[in-house]
Protein backbone atom coordinates (compact mmCIF):
# COMPACT_ATOMS: atom_id res chain seq x y z
CA UNK A 1 0.00 0.00 0.00
CA UNK A 2 1.50 3.41 -0.81
CA UNK A 3 2.02 5.87 1.42
CA UNK A 4 -0.42 8.67 1.91
CA UNK A 5 0.59 12.33 3.20
CA UNK A 6 -1.84 14.70 3.92
CA UNK A 7 -0.55 18.67 4.44
CA UNK A 8 -2.90 20.34 6.82
CA UNK A 9 -2.75 24.15 6.54
CA UNK A 10 -4.97 26.17 9.27
CA UNK A 11 -5.03 29.51 7.76
CA UNK A 12 -7.07 32.59 9.82
CA UNK A 13 -6.98 35.67 7.18
CA UNK A 14 -4.01 34.99 5.55
CA UNK A 15 -4.72 36.21 1.98
CA UNK A 16 -1.62 37.70 1.81
CA UNK A 17 0.55 34.27 1.87
CA UNK A 18 -1.70 31.52 1.49
CA UNK A 19 -1.32 31.39 -2.52
CA UNK A 20 2.17 31.14 -2.13
CA UNK A 21 2.57 28.44 0.42
CA UNK A 22 0.06 26.23 -1.67
CA UNK A 23 2.10 27.16 -4.86
CA UNK A 24 5.35 26.27 -2.89
CA UNK A 25 3.85 22.73 -1.57
CA UNK A 26 3.03 21.39 -5.37
CA UNK A 27 6.13 22.57 -6.43
CA UNK A 28 8.39 20.75 -3.60
CA UNK A 29 5.77 18.30 -2.77
CA UNK A 30 3.64 17.08 -5.28
CA UNK A 31 3.01 13.81 -4.21
CA UNK A 32 1.26 14.76 -0.96
CA UNK A 33 -2.29 15.64 -0.63
CA UNK A 34 -2.84 19.24 1.06
CA UNK A 35 -5.93 20.65 2.58
CA UNK A 36 -6.43 23.94 4.25
CA UNK A 37 -9.05 24.69 7.43
CA UNK A 38 -10.04 28.09 6.47
CA UNK A 39 -10.85 29.08 10.27
CA UNK A 40 -13.76 31.75 9.60
CA UNK A 41 -11.71 33.85 7.61
CA UNK A 42 -13.13 36.96 6.32
CA UNK A 43 -10.86 38.05 3.86
CA UNK A 44 -10.10 36.36 0.67
CA UNK A 45 -8.59 33.41 1.67
CA UNK A 46 -11.54 31.13 1.18
CA UNK A 47 -11.72 32.83 -2.55
CA UNK A 48 -7.94 32.10 -3.19
CA UNK A 49 -7.76 28.62 -2.06
CA UNK A 50 -11.10 27.49 -4.05
CA UNK A 51 -9.20 30.00 -7.39
CA UNK A 52 -6.14 27.52 -6.68
CA UNK A 53 -8.42 24.68 -6.68
CA UNK A 54 -7.18 23.44 -3.58
CA UNK A 55 -9.46 21.66 -0.84
CA UNK A 56 -10.39 23.43 2.45
CA UNK A 57 -12.59 22.60 4.66
CA UNK A 58 -14.56 25.59 5.88
CA UNK A 59 -15.89 26.69 9.57
CA UNK A 60 -18.58 29.08 9.67
CA UNK A 61 -16.75 30.89 12.64
CA UNK A 62 -13.20 31.75 13.84
CA UNK A 63 -12.55 28.38 16.40
CA UNK A 64 -9.04 29.23 16.75
CA UNK A 65 -6.03 27.18 15.78
CA UNK A 66 -6.18 24.24 18.02
CA UNK A 67 -9.75 23.38 17.00
CA UNK A 68 -8.72 24.09 13.17
CA UNK A 69 -6.11 21.79 13.76
CA UNK A 70 -8.27 19.30 15.15
CA UNK A 71 -10.67 19.62 12.45
CA UNK A 72 -7.91 18.92 9.74
CA UNK A 73 -6.39 15.50 12.10
CA UNK A 74 -10.32 14.44 12.05
CA UNK A 75 -10.24 14.43 8.38
CA UNK A 76 -6.80 12.99 8.15
CA UNK A 77 -8.16 9.79 9.72
CA UNK A 78 -11.19 9.49 7.80
CA UNK A 79 -9.35 9.80 4.75
CA UNK A 80 -7.30 7.19 5.19
CA UNK A 81 -3.48 8.92 5.54
CA UNK A 82 -0.63 7.40 7.22
CA UNK A 83 0.99 10.54 7.78
CA UNK A 84 -0.27 13.58 8.71
CA UNK A 85 1.65 16.97 8.51
CA UNK A 86 0.83 20.16 9.81
CA UNK A 87 2.00 23.68 8.78
CA UNK A 88 1.19 27.45 9.06
CA UNK A 89 -0.34 29.31 6.67
CA UNK A 90 1.40 32.48 7.30
CA UNK A 91 4.39 31.36 5.12
CA UNK A 92 6.86 31.44 8.40
CA UNK A 93 7.67 27.49 7.71
CA UNK A 94 9.52 26.60 4.51
CA UNK A 95 7.36 24.12 2.44
CA UNK A 96 10.54 22.92 1.46
CA UNK A 97 11.11 21.08 4.73
CA UNK A 98 8.22 19.21 4.57
CA UNK A 99 9.50 15.87 3.00
CA UNK A 100 12.42 16.47 5.30
CA UNK A 101 10.32 15.51 7.95
CA UNK A 102 8.28 12.90 6.51
CA UNK A 103 11.67 11.31 5.62
CA UNK A 104 12.57 12.04 9.32
CA UNK A 105 9.79 10.35 10.78
CA UNK A 106 10.24 7.45 8.53
CA UNK A 107 13.93 7.13 9.06
CA UNK A 108 13.80 7.30 12.66
CA UNK A 109 10.81 5.23 13.25
CA UNK A 110 9.01 8.14 15.29
CA UNK A 111 5.49 8.57 16.01
CA UNK A 112 5.74 12.44 15.82
CA UNK A 113 8.72 14.73 14.04
CA UNK A 114 8.49 18.30 15.50
CA UNK A 115 10.04 21.07 13.48
CA UNK A 116 12.09 22.79 15.96
CA UNK A 117 13.72 26.23 15.75
CA UNK A 118 15.52 26.08 18.80
CA UNK A 119 17.27 22.78 19.06
CA UNK A 120 20.26 24.54 17.34
CA UNK A 121 19.79 27.73 19.01
CA UNK A 122 20.28 29.77 15.59
CA UNK A 123 16.24 30.88 16.77
CA UNK A 124 15.84 34.24 18.31
CA UNK A 125 12.42 35.59 19.42
CA UNK A 126 11.10 38.54 21.78
CA UNK A 127 12.08 37.65 25.73
CA UNK A 128 9.15 36.99 26.79
CA UNK A 129 8.62 34.61 24.15
CA UNK A 130 11.59 32.92 25.11
CA UNK A 131 11.11 32.70 28.67
CA UNK A 132 7.91 31.23 27.88
CA UNK A 133 9.37 28.29 25.91
CA UNK A 134 12.13 27.99 28.05
CA UNK A 135 9.71 27.57 30.74
CA UNK A 136 7.68 24.96 29.15
CA UNK A 137 10.25 22.96 27.15
CA UNK A 138 11.31 22.41 31.31
CA UNK A 139 8.13 21.65 32.49
CA UNK A 140 8.17 19.38 29.50
CA UNK A 141 11.28 17.56 31.21
CA UNK A 142 9.89 17.67 34.76
CA UNK A 143 6.53 15.32 33.18
CA UNK A 144 7.98 13.49 30.50
CA UNK A 145 11.94 12.94 31.48
CA UNK A 146 12.45 14.08 28.15
CA UNK A 147 13.38 17.95 27.37
CA UNK A 148 11.68 19.28 24.12
CA UNK A 149 13.30 22.40 22.94
CA UNK A 150 10.29 23.63 20.85
CA UNK A 151 7.29 22.92 22.08
CA UNK A 152 5.13 25.76 20.67
CA UNK A 153 5.96 24.70 16.89
CA UNK A 154 3.22 24.40 14.76
CA UNK A 155 5.43 22.62 11.85
CA UNK A 156 4.69 18.63 13.33
CA UNK A 157 4.36 15.27 11.16
CA UNK A 158 2.51 12.79 12.94
CA UNK A 159 1.80 9.52 12.02
CA UNK A 160 -1.96 8.19 12.07
CA UNK A 161 -1.95 6.25 15.42
CA UNK A 162 -0.49 9.42 17.13
CA UNK A 163 -3.05 11.29 15.79
CA UNK A 164 -6.04 9.12 16.79
CA UNK A 165 -4.81 9.05 20.60
CA UNK A 166 -4.73 13.25 20.46
CA UNK A 167 -8.13 13.60 18.22
CA UNK A 168 -10.39 12.82 21.25
CA UNK A 169 -9.31 15.10 23.94
CA UNK A 170 -11.38 17.50 24.77
CA UNK A 171 -9.25 20.58 25.02
CA UNK A 172 -6.64 20.76 22.78
CA UNK A 173 -4.07 22.81 21.27
CA UNK A 174 -1.68 21.00 19.84
CA UNK A 175 1.46 22.32 21.56
CA UNK A 176 2.66 21.49 24.69
CA UNK A 177 -0.26 19.78 26.15
CA UNK A 178 0.12 17.61 22.77
CA UNK A 179 3.79 16.85 23.53
CA UNK A 180 3.24 15.48 27.03
CA UNK A 181 0.26 13.55 26.31
CA UNK A 182 1.90 11.37 23.49
CA UNK A 183 4.88 10.88 25.23
CA UNK A 184 3.68 10.17 28.93
CA UNK A 185 1.34 7.35 26.65
CA UNK A 186 4.65 5.74 25.11
CA UNK A 187 4.89 7.76 21.62
CA UNK A 188 8.22 8.02 20.35
CA UNK A 189 9.22 11.93 19.67
CA UNK A 190 11.71 13.65 17.46
CA UNK A 191 12.53 17.01 16.85
CA UNK A 192 14.54 17.72 13.20
CA UNK A 193 15.90 21.47 12.96
CA UNK A 194 14.27 23.84 10.37
CA UNK A 195 14.50 27.31 9.30
CA UNK A 196 11.83 29.37 10.50
CA UNK A 197 11.18 32.65 8.37
CA UNK A 198 9.81 36.25 9.71
CA UNK A 199 6.42 37.14 9.20
CA UNK A 200 6.01 39.29 6.48
CA UNK A 201 2.26 40.26 6.54
CA UNK A 202 -0.69 39.86 8.65
CA UNK A 203 -0.61 39.88 12.64
CA UNK A 204 0.72 37.31 15.09
CA UNK A 205 -1.97 35.10 17.30
CA UNK A 206 0.14 36.51 19.98
CA UNK A 207 -1.28 39.97 21.54
CA UNK A 208 -0.23 42.10 24.55
CA UNK A 209 -3.53 40.24 26.27
CA UNK A 210 -2.60 36.42 24.74
CA UNK A 211 1.13 37.00 26.24
CA UNK A 212 -0.72 36.11 29.81
CA UNK A 213 -3.41 34.18 28.33
CA UNK A 214 -1.85 31.95 26.84
CA UNK A 215 0.98 30.62 29.06
CA UNK A 216 -1.53 30.39 31.70
CA UNK A 217 -4.18 28.01 28.97
CA UNK A 218 -0.98 25.96 28.43
CA UNK A 219 -0.35 25.05 31.85
CA UNK A 220 -3.77 24.04 32.10
CA UNK A 221 -4.10 21.84 29.27
CA UNK A 222 -0.58 20.61 30.14
CA UNK A 223 -1.21 19.37 33.77
CA UNK A 224 -5.13 18.35 32.25
CA UNK A 225 -3.06 16.39 29.86
CA UNK A 226 -0.92 14.47 31.82
CA UNK A 227 -3.52 13.81 34.43
CA UNK A 228 -5.76 12.14 31.77
CA UNK A 229 -2.67 9.82 30.67
CA UNK A 230 -2.12 9.26 34.64
CA UNK A 231 -5.65 8.39 35.39
CA UNK A 232 -6.09 6.17 32.51
CA UNK A 233 -3.35 3.73 33.70
CA UNK A 234 -4.67 2.87 37.36
CA UNK A 235 -6.12 -0.25 37.83
CA UNK A 236 -10.16 -0.27 37.59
Amino acid sequence: MPLRVLVIIPAYNEEKTIAQVLLDLRRVAPEYDRVVVNDGSRDATGQIISALGEKQLKLLCNLGYGLAVQTGLKYALSCGYSIIVTLDADGQHRPEDVPCLVEALLRTGADLAIGSRFCRGAYTSSLDRRLGQLTFSYLTRWLTGRRIYDTTSGFKALRAAACAAIVPATFMDFHTETIVRLSLMGFRLIEVPVEVRARAFGRSMHSPVSAIRYPLQTLVLTIVAAMDVFLARRPR
